[in-house]
């Protein structure tokens, strides 16, 4: 029942920094593209328009294994792992097309919001029931970010 999907980004020059590998905060916008696919392949960001709500980034981690460079190109595979009443987690690995090894990981712990107020408001309705269908529940294996 659990979906992963999948982004795929080539790696120019413009998303490198002085040391000749991915900025990190190049990193940070790759993945924020990436969950903006995951979300609107889902018909997420259609339902949350519709009711004025959004999800807002509340903590997020980035554990970095191996450089990327410029040529790279990277698979970010995204799922939600894990849903409450009121906050989320969203997954992400980014791996090397090429070698198929691990580059980063990343966790980012979302809360949803009324637009107009910007206070957090429960997930629930059509919203949940679509989290629902996609959730990917999180092997626990020991293993931290």
């Amino acid at each position: 029942m659990g979906i992963i999907f999948e982004s795929t980004f080539k790696i120019r020059s413009f998303h490198l920094d002085s040391f000749g590998h991915v900025n990190n905060a190049r990193y940070l916008e790759l993945l924020e593209e990436a969950r903006w696919q995951f979300a609107e392949h889902h018909g997420l960001v259609d339902l949350l328009n519709e009711a004025n709500l959004g999800f807002i980034i509340m903590q997020m981690s980035l554990r970095f294994r191996l450089p990327v460079v410029e040529g790279d190109t990277i698979q970010v595979f995204t799922s939600l792992i894990t849903l409450g009443s009121n906050i989320g987690e969203v997954e992400q690995l980014i791996k090397k097309k090429d070698a198929g090894k691990l580059a980063a990981k990343s966790l980012f712990t979302f809360v949803l919001i009324d637009r107009s107020s910007g206070a957090s408001v429960p997930i629930e309705g059509n919203i949940r029931s679509l989290l629902t269908q996609i959730i990917q529940p999180k092997k626990r294996t020991g293993e931290t970010l």
